[in-house]
Parts: structure tokens; sequence; C-alpha cells
């Protein structure tokens, strides 16, 4: 049971990573890993073990009753408990457990509905997957049914309350400058991995002349966008090329 004194809890003080899972393999663990041992050490947090977080997620996974199908593990790690207000322990001892669910690929094509909420690109929870999500819940509960593109306090296109941006124009691939208040999306890595991708600080405008906008993230792929605020986009090759060259992990 979680200690009602947990930081994670209390204050948010933390880190999580979601995990695709597939016919029981852990997909891009070690990506996920990697970033949330770079979170801890933004945060000031010991970092978690490789080896050790992978055989909690394997463990969780194997017990769920999921191992054969498409699921979501969610490996989270608090700042612990202990500290008077703010202040944390001298020495932290974090938290960290790992969850698991059920996770089918949504199917089709998304619409996107810009959010009044922004996402701020001073802040160092912009940048990392931390425990406080709270405007991307909101703006994903406004947004819905369809998902809710969120700009900075910039006026600049950041991302969605769940997923990476990236667009078509020109015949050039851009996405967000992490400086505009981006989360380093594993996914993410994996496009610019595969074709030139150019990082920019752009206003929500841009999209307006877009060939073609998808979404990136773990547990969605490559995900095209049909409708922006109401108007039509069209699809794109290069996209459908995208999706399928990373379908093994998406």
């Amino acid at each position: 049971m979680m200690p009602f004194d947990d930081r994670g809890l209390l204050l948010g003080d933390g880190l999580f990573e979601t995990i695709l899972a597939k016919d029981g393999a852990l997909i891009l663990f070690d990506e996920h890993i990697d970033r949330m041992q770079r979170g801890c050490m933004a945060l000031g947090l010991p970092a978690p073990e490789a080896d050790e977080a992978r055989v909690l997620c394997q463990s969780m996974l194997d017990g769920s009753g999921l191992a054969t199908t498409r699921a979501a593990v969610r490996l989270t790690l608090t700042a612990g408990s202990g500290g008077r207000g703010l202040d944390r322990p001298d020495h932290p001892e974090p938290h960290i457990f790992a969850l698991a669910f059920a996770a089918p690929r949504p199917e089709g094509s998304v619409a996107l509905v810009t959010s009044d909420l922004r996402r701020n690109e001073g802040s160092a929870s912009a940048r990392l997957k931390t425990l406080s999500y709270v405007d991307s819940v909101l703006a994903r509960r406004v947004a819905a049914p369809a998902e809710a593109l969120m700009l900075n306090n910039r006026g600049e296109v950041a991302c969605a309350a769940a997923a990476n941006i990236f667009w078509i124009r020109d015949g050039r691939l851009f996405t967000p400058h992490r400086d505009c208040g981006v989360l380093d999306g594993v996914m993410r890595r994996q496009v610019m991995a595969l074709v030139g991708v150019e990082e920019v600080q752009a206003p929500r405008a841009m999209l307006e002349s877009a060939e073609a906008i998808f979404l990136t993230n773990s547990l969605t792929g490559v995900r095209p966008v049909h409708r922006l605020d109401g108007v039509r986009m069209r699809g794109h090759r290069l996209v459908e090329e995208l999706a399928e060259a990373l379908a093994a992990v998406s």
C-alpha cells in the first residue's frame, strides 16, 4: 500500500514511463528506462537500476494475464516519503512500482482541437515525464472525444495532451523544438532516427498550411490527424510509410 506521506501522492514529486508490451515483450524498454534515469538526474533523485526495473515490469505483465495480448505497463517512481513540506530528506528513498493494463490499438486517425490551456515552456515538468499531468488531463477532458493541441505561453505549437506532434509542409517534416516545452518522446526519437526532421518554434498558423499532421506516442505509434479545429486535413504517403516502418515497435 502506498504510504499516505508519499511525495508523489502529495506533491507530484516523481516520474513515470508507459511502456508498450506485445505478446509478453516490453517494447523499447531500454529507451524508456534511459529517459527515466535522465529524469531522475534532472530532479535530483536516485535512479532505478535498469535490470531491476525490467524484472519489476515483466513480473507485473506476466502476473496480469495480459502477457499474450497488447498491453501497457506503467512504471512509476516517486521521491518516497519524508521531509517537511516541499523539502525532501537529505537522502531520499524512492518508491517504485509497476501496473499493467490492456491497451488495444486505437483505430484510424484522430481529430485535434486547440486547447486554451498552455504548456509552460519554462517548466521542468514540461520536458520531463513527471507525475504532474493535470494540465494534460484537463486539456484532454475538454477536447474529448478529440485530442487536445497544446500551445506554449509564447503561442507556439508544443504537443498534444499525450503525444508529440509532427507536420509536413512544402515536402519537409517538422516538429516543435524541445525548448517549446516538449517532452522528449520515445516514439518521437524513433521517427527522428528514420527521417530528417526540422525542430522549430512555430505558431499554430503553420499547421493550417500543413500538407499533413500526425501524432506519436508509445502506445499509439504514428497516428494521422484528419481534422484540426474542424478543418479537414489530408493524408500523406510519408505518414503511411513511417507508420509501417515503426509498426514492430508500436
